[in-house]
């Protein structure tokens, strides 16, 4: 399983209009099932009087996904799901989309009316971007203070992120390393400390 998802960069809103009405597409990151909703209904809220505010999201990677859309009224199947699709199409994980509709008084059909909330979907993650993120395990070291520099250098390779650090009798020092480089990482510090060295979870 790979330590890299791709998910929205940034918070964004487009705005189509398909024969009169108006598609308004709203997305952003979230990462819990919680912040999805609120999202959906903080959208919601804001476009009170709209006449449809359909949504769909994906979230988490590996069995732990979840993934649900609405129609929110406009006939089974042409709304939700083209969302839903849309977010799929770009290969984003923990993203939600809400596509507000204002009807503009002339019917589009079923196949229009999908066009339409897949076209305001992909429209606004283009417009807001994509973004790799990593999933990371937190590591704290604790080791002798002649083995500084030693692991000074292996910690800031490009998979590691240093949250905090404090020098007294011996180093401590707690990082964000890719899943994926955990096991290569501690293998090489304790290789390179002659085993003393301490890593934990955190």
């Amino acid at each position: 399983m790979s330590d890299s998802y791709k998910t929205i960069a940034r918070e964004n809103r487009i705005e189509i209009k398909v024969k009169r009405s108006r598609f308004i597409g709203t997305v952003r990151y979230v990462s819990t099932l919680e912040a999805a909703r609120e999202f959906i209904d903080s959208v919601s809220a804001e476009y009170h009087d709209a006449t449809h505010n359909c949504w769909a999201y994906r979230i988490g990677i590996g069995q732990n996904q979840i993934f649900k859309y609405n129609d929110d009224g406009e006939p089974s199947g042409t709304a939700g799901k083209p969302i839903l699709d849309a977010v799929d199409r770009h290969e984003l994980v923990d993203t939600c989309i809400v596509v507000t509709r204002y009807f503009g008084g002339i019917k589009l059909g079923t196949g229009g009316l999908s066009r339409a909330y897949r076209d305001a979907a992909i429209s606004v993650v283009e417009n807001g971007g994509i973004k790799t993120r990593y999933i990371t395990e937190r590591l704290k070291f604790t080791f002798h203070l002649q083995f500084t520099n030693v692991v000074l250098r292996t910690l800031s390779s490009e998979v590691c992120t240093t949250v905090d650090s404090e020098y007294s009798d011996v180093g401590r020092i707690t990082c964000d390393i890719r899943r994926d480089s955990v096991e290569k990482i501690s293998d090489t510090l304790i290789s390179q400390t002659n085993g003393r060295i301490e890593i934990e979870k955190v």
